[in-house]
């Protein structure tokens, strides 16, 4: 149903059971003073009308329709009719409402990770990437809201509404970028369609994927025509949504230019080359992605050891440890040191054991009884530079002021 069909089938059942005439524009008002707005003007800038199927807020101020409906001179008779068949109606095509503020907030929210974080040891060969299925169906990738994203159910009034503002407000990049979000769909792939036009005889499965084709690609030219406005109207979200559903290096540089809140795990995912994975990582783990944040001590980023090990990493106090070690620092290796015992944890003390290999008993604690196969793992014992008690007492002081007691960690 279209807004201009709500409006007709209201105001004929109202002209049905009223004395006085109906004007469309009267049927308007009284739907957004139901919604709790004191005009259409107020409601249209606010909020769009939704039907069936969606979880939108309830159109129930049954009081606030008669209200309304005096103050457009309605009769007080006339009022309480209008209300009890608005009311009736609402009910019937459970019609609800949406705003605008809802919408956005939805649209931008991160949304989970699509994979983990990939290091560079990580990355998917060749082989993995190539897609050697000829035989089986064209697949496009899934379409519908991105996960995370916790939008209103579709319906066609819904739709209706978000057409209707892109028309009304062209300009408007929340009401484009709702429209596609709705539209959303993967990219139907038209080779057995363009096959089919150059004299291939298709077989009844084939078939129905070109009707799924013909019937999917127009979503798709929706779905994309929306998403570009959106981004062209400055919504860095929209951008970075083109640059996953496009590629290239181009469409991924004008996200990672514009201003405006980003989900920076997904900047991570699709950045095309190492400088601007390690740029957005350090942005996530900035905000407070743990993910992030270790992929960076992985890498040996300091700054991102130096965080993890205030939380009480061990493996990243560790690292930090033996690398001053290495460099000959001693206060520097002590201070980690004394931040390990902080946290429960002897550097100095080896983790190294054998366990068993295969069998039964594989991972446990090796037990010459059982015989069998058996590997070593865990940390040698540390072996730290001899310091003065002044320096010991400096390395304690670091240690405790970079220390946060677990109810602290962010």
């Amino acid at each position: 149903m279209t807004l201009k069909e709500l409006a007709y089938v209201a105001q004929s059942r109202l002209q049905s059971r009223l004395t006085c005439s109906v004007k469309r524009g009267h049927v308007l008002e009284l739907l957004a003073a139901a919604a709790g707005f004191r005009s259409w003007a107020a409601f249209d800038s606010a909020a769009v009308l939704a039907d069936t199927g969606t979880d939108g807020q309830p159109l129930q101020a049954r009081a606030l329709i008669a209200g309304r409906a005096i103050q457009l001179e309605y009769s007080t008779a006339d009022a309480e009719t209008t209300a009890a068949v608005l009311t009736e109606l609402i009910g019937e095509l459970k019609l609800s409402f949406v705003e605008w503020q809802t919408l956005a907030t939805a649209l931008h929210a991160p949304r989970p990770s699509a994979r983990e974080y990939l290091d560079d040891e990580d990355e998917l060969t060749d082989e993995e990437l190539e897609d050697d299925d000829w035989g089986t169906k064209p697949e496009s990738s899934s379409g519908g809201h991105l996960p995370g994203q916790v939008l209103p159910a579709s319906s066609p009034l819904l739709l209706d509404s978000l057409e209707r503002a892109v028309q009304l407000r062209p300009a408007d990049a929340i009401a484009h970028f709702a429209l596609a979000a709705y539209y959303r769909c993967g990219r139907p792939s038209p080779y057995l369609y363009e096959e089919s036009l150059k004299g291939r005889k298709l077989s009844s499965i084939e078939q129905g994927w070109v009707d799924e084709y013909l019937r999917d690609a127009p979503v798709y030219e929706k779905y994309m025509q929306h998403l570009k406005s959106a981004a062209s109207l400055g919504d860095r979200t929209a951008a970075l949504e083109c640059a996953e559903a496009l590629g290239g290096r181009a469409l991924y540089e004008i996200a990672d230019q514009m201003d405006g809140p980003v989900d920076a795990r997904r900047m991570v995912e699709v950045a095309p080359d190492d400088a601007q994975r390690m740029k957005w990582l350090r942005v996530a783990a900035a905000e407070g992605d743990t993910d992030a944040l270790a992929v960076l001590a992985r890498r040996g980023d300091a700054a991102a050891l130096t965080q993890l090990a205030a939380r009480g990493d061990i493996d990243a106090i560790r690292t930090l440890a033996t690398e001053a070690v290495d460099l000959g620092n001693a206060m520097d290796a002590w201070q980690w040191q004394q931040l390990a015992l902080l946290h429960g944890h002897d550097l100095t003390v080896s983790t190294m054991r054998a366990y068993h290999d295969g069998g039964e008993r594989d991972g446990q604690f090796y037990d010459s009884d059982f015989g069998g196969g058996l590997y070593a793992a865990g940390d040698e014992g540390l072996e730290l530079p001899s310091i003065s008690k002044s320096q010991m007492v400096e390395a304690v002081k670091r240690a405790r002021a970079i220390y946060q007691p677990a109810g602290a960690r962010r």
